[in-house]
């Protein structure tokens, strides 16, 4: 963690309001421009884009933050589809299962019927 005081460098990304949209403390990062003043102790904990900007030469809290809600994005009419097939093909080949036991225990019970008949004639 670092100290609030402490120097390091660190690759930051900012926007046209000073405000830092990417960063980071290894590598390369398209776009970046070079930081190598006081970084806030907290500033991996609580980094998210534009949460923190330049001012002053310095890394500061954004006083205009403002959390971004994403909306919660279900299943595509695609997906759906494609799951509802899925699911049919997994019915369809467990009723085919089924018949083919079925299949193979009727067979058995007509070679059990003839081997039957077969041992009367004799």
């Amino acid at each position: 963690m670092y100290n609030e005081y402490e120097l390091k460098k660190i690759l930051i990304v900012v926007n046209e309001n000073k405000e830092i949209v990417q960063y980071a403390s290894i590598g390369e990062l398209p776009d970046s421009i070079e930081y190598d003043n006081t970084i806030p102790e907290d500033f991996r904990d609580k980094f998210k884009p534009s949460f923190y900007m330049i001012k002053d030469d310095l890394i500061v809290e954004n006083p205009d933050y403002k959390e971004i809600k994403i909306p919660a994005v279900g299943a595509s009419t695609v997906e759906q589809q494609l799951a509802a097939i899925s699911y049919q093909q997994m019915q369809d080949s467990q009723e085919k299962q089924a018949l083919i036991k079925q299949s193979a225990q009727m067979a058995y019970q007509i070679m059990q019927i003839q081997q039957q008949l077969g041992g009367q004639k004799a």
